[in-house]
């Protein structure tokens, strides 16, 4: 690979996780934390893309490829749920207890240098393959696509971190549940409106990424202004 295409492969995954960094506006989280929770991220494409493997060759022996329903069992339950619990693991066991984590926003970040790491690692796949195209294509969809499944699930994450300080169990415990269950949702209606390869759900692919990315921002945003300290 050459600069350009090494550039146009990490570069975006970077800016996203620097946008996200510069929002946290009370307290900066340890460097060495942040790198950690990159290494793992793309370390988490190594048991993801075996399980997704594994989950490609019991969809082909039940499902025949091309139909609407191989490709929804495909995307929800052959990717997304894959990637985000992978991505959830790493994160709770690098984060859950450190002493670091003691503002909502922090799930934030963490989440989203997890997600980054995922993404810049899984890029280098795609773009070694693809060249170019796929950098510049990957950069406008992908990258950000993994970066908002982050923040949805660092919102639910940093809640369930809040809750367990307020010895409200149910509530945390139902945020960790929805730390993975709504980026999965959201990952999975994404690769589903890529993998049918229907015009018409490129087209609901289009509104689906923008609808999202506004919803996204104005969170993230929100956020940011209203974070508070969980505990002292």
């Amino acid at each position: 690979m050459d600069d350009l295409l090494i550039a146009m492969t990490v570069l975006p995954g970077l800016a996203f996780l620097y946008y996200i960094y510069t929002l946290d506006k009370f307290e900066k989280e340890p460097t060495d934390l942040l790198m950690k929770l990159v290494g793992f991220g793309a370390l988490c494409c190594i048991p993801a893309v075996v399980l997704e493997l594994l989950a490609g060759n019991i969809l082909d022996a039940v499902l025949d490829q091309g139909t609407m329903e191989y490709a929804f069992v495909e995307a929800f339950l052959g990717v997304a749920i894959i990637e985000e619990g992978c991505k959830l693991f790493a994160l709770k066991k690098t984060t859950w207890t450190h002493p670091a984590f003691n503002y909502r926003f922090d799930g934030i970040v963490y989440a989203v240098c997890v997600s980054m790491g995922f993404a810049i690692l899984e890029n280098f796949f795609y773009v070694f393959e693809g060249g170019l195209a796929i950098a510049v294509s990957r950069a406008i969809t992908s990258i950000p696509g993994h970066g908002v499944f982050a923040i949805f699930m660092g919102i639910y994450y940093g809640n369930a971190k809040e809750y367990l300080h307020r010895m409200n169990r149910p509530v945390k415990d139902r945020s960790l549940r929805m730390a993975l269950i709504i980026p999965t949702l959201m990952h999975g209606f994404y690769d589903f409106c890529i993998l049918t390869e229907d015009e018409f759900m490129l087209g609901v692919f289009v509104i689906f990424i923008l609808v999202l990315y506004y919803f996204a921002y104005r969170e993230v945003k929100r956020m940011s202004k209203d974070d508070h300290r969980i505990y002292y």
